[in-house]
C-alpha cells in the first residue's frame, strides 16, 4: 500500500511535460505528451457558463453544441456517425456553472480526421431540422425526467435561498423546459455565430503527439475559428445573508433536505483543508445518522473545488427531517470545533489524494485538469498543486478551513405536508455554540 500511494503522489505532481501555444487566431491551447500509448485526449472549453446566459435563453449552449456537433455541410449526419464508428472515437459533453467542454477520445491516427469534422462541425453545422428536433426532444425528456425527481430536484431548490436573486449560477446550463423547448434552428446558428470565437476558447490536450504536430493539426482545424471572444464578468460571491429555508410541498413517501454554505473559490489554498474537513463531515453523517440513529439509507456531505464559487453541502432523505437535519447540524458544528481524531482526518486526505492520484492517469481527467484550472484562476498547475497539499492534513486545518468559510446555510426542504409538519421547520443553524 505504501508504494501504490508513493507512485499516486508522484503522478499527482505538477507534470514537467506540458507546453502552452497560442494558435495564430489567439486560441491558447495546454498540451501534455504522454508517451507509450496511441490514446489521444482532447477538450475544447467553451468559456462562459451561466455568465453568458439569461432567464430566457437558458441551456442555449448546451442544446447549441448538440445540435452542431450531429454533422456539418462537409461531414454530414450520415457520414459524420460513419466516421464514429469507423474510428470508434468517443465523445463526451459537460455543461458547467463556468463553461462548456467538450471532449474527444481517439486513437493518434485518427486525430487529423476527427479535428477537421469537429471544428467543421462548430463552424458549418448542418443543422437538419429533423435532426435538431430530435435532439431537442430527447433534451427536453431528460430534463422534465430530473426535475419530476424530488432526489434531483431538492439541490435547485436548496440553491434559491443560498445563491442569492441574481445570482449567474441560479441559471441552468442545461436549460428549463420552458426555455428549451423555445429554441428554433435560427437560435442555434445565432448562438453558435456568437459564441465560436477564438476569445472564448480553451484547448486542452494529453497524449502522445507532439506540441509541434498538434499545433499543426490545430492550425488547420480550429484556426479557422474568427477572432473576438466575450467580456465576462466576475462571479459574485453569494448573497446569504442569514440563515435560510426554502420549502416546496410534494407528495412523496420521504422527505428530502439539502444545506449548502460557502466553501473556498477556485485559487484558495484552503481548498484541500476545506475538502478534508467535509470528507471527514461525510463519515460522521453515516455513522450519527444510519449507524447510531437508522434515519435514512445514505446520507452525504462534500464540496465543490473547481468553480470560481464554491459551496460545501449535507444532504439526506429521510421520514424524519426535522430529527435529522438537527443532526446534520450538529455532526457540522462538531468537526467545526475539532472535535475529531487526527486519525480520521489523516485517513480522509490520504483517501482523498489517492483517488484523485488514480483518476488523473486518464486523458479525460488530465485535460479536465488542465483546462480547469487555467480558465478558473489562471494556471492549469493548480489542480495538481491542490492535490500536493493533501499530504499532512491537521485537525486544526480541518477546522479553521471550515469556521472560516462556511458561515449562513442555505437549507432546501422537499416533504409531504400531509405527511410531516410544516410548522416545525426552521433554518438550523451550523454555527458554533
Amino acid at each position: 500500500m505504501i508504494s501504490l500511494l508513493f507512485t499516486l503522489v508522484l503522478f499527482a505532481a505538477v507534470p514537467e511535460n506540458v507546453t502552452e501555444f497560442d494558435l495564430d487566431n489567439g486560441i491558447h491551447v495546454i498540451t501534455r505528451t504522454v508517451t507509450g500509448g496511441e490514446v489521444e485526449g482532447l477538450s475544447l472549453f467553451l468559456v462562459g457558463g451561466s455568465r453568458v446566459l439569461d432567464e430566457s435563453n437558458q441551456g442555449i449552449e448546451a442544446f447549441s453544441l448538440e445540435a452542431a456537433l450531429a454533422g456539418s455541410d462537409t461531414y454530414p449526419d450520415e457520414r459524420w456517425r460513419q466516421i464514429m464508428d469507423t474510428t470508434l472515437a468517443s465523445w463526451n459533453a459537460s455543461y458547467n456553472y463556468d463553461y462548456s467542454r467538450y471532449h474527444l477520445k481517439c486513437l493518434s491516427e485518427d486525430l487529423p480526421l476527427l479535428l477537421d469534422g469537429f471544428a467543421d462541425c462548430l463552424l458549418e453545422p448542418e443543422l437538419d431540422p429533423q435532426i435538431v428536433q430530435r435532439i431537442q426532444s430527447s433534451q427536453l425528456v431528460a430534463l422534465q425526467s430530473d426535475l419530476e425527481d424530488p432526489d434531483n430536484r431538492i439541490w435547485l431548490v436548496a440553491n434559491q435561498g443560498f445563491m442569492g436573486a441574481g445570482h449567474p449560477y441560479l441559471l441552468r446550463p442545461d436549460g428549463i423546459p420552458s426555455t428549451l423547448a423555445s429554441f428554433e434552428v435560427e437560435d442555434v446558428r445565432e448562438w453558435l455565430t456568437s459564441r465560436i470565437k477564438s476569445g472564448n476558447i480553451v484547448i486542452t490536450h494529453a497524449g502522445p503527439t507532439s506540441p509541434e504536430q498538434l499545433e499543426a493539426l490545430l492550425e488547420v482545424s480550429f484556426g479557422r475559428i474568427p477572432e473576438g471572444g466575450d467580456v465576462l464578468p466576475e462571479v459574485p460571491e453569494f448573497a446569504i445573508q442569514n440563515d435560510t429555508l426554502v420549502v416546496e410541498n410534494d407528495e412523496t413517501l420521504t422527505a428530502y433536505a439539502v444545506v449548502k454554505f460557502k466553501a473556498p473559490p477556485s485559487g484558495s489554498v484552503d481548498i484541500p483543508a476545506y475538502s478534508t474537513a467535509m470528507g471527514v463531515v461525510d463519515e460522521m453523517l453515516w455513522q450519527v445518522l444510519r449507524t447510531e440513529h437508522a434515519l435514512t439509507y445514505a446520507p452525504s456531505g462534500g464540496s465543490t473545488n473547481s468553480y470560481r464559487q464554491n459551496w460545501g453541502y449535507m444532504y439526506i432523505s429521510t421520514t424524519e427531517p426535522v430529527l435529522s437535519a438537527t443532526l446534520m447540524a450538529e455532526v457540522f458544528r462538531n468537526v467545526a470545533m475539532g472535535n475529531v481524531d487526527q486519525s480520521l482526518v489523516t485517513g480522509i486526505a490520504n483517501n482523498n489524494r489517492t483517488i484523485q492520484g488514480i483518476g488523473a492517469q486518464s486523458m479525460d481527467t488530465q485535460c479536465w485538469m488542465l483546462g480547469s484550472g487555467y480558465i478558473t484562476v489562471g494556471d492549469w498547475r493548480n489542480s495538481y498543486e491542490l492535490q500536493e497539499s493533501l499530504g499532512d492534513m491537521t485537525v486544526y486545518e480541518v477546522t479553521r478551513a471550515l469556521t472560516d468559510w462556511a458561515d449562513d446555510a442555505g437549507w432546501g426542504i422537499i416533504a409531504d405536508s400531509a405527511v410531516v409538519d410544516f410548522s416545525e421547520f426552521e433554518p438550523w443553524s451550523l454555527k458554533g455554540e
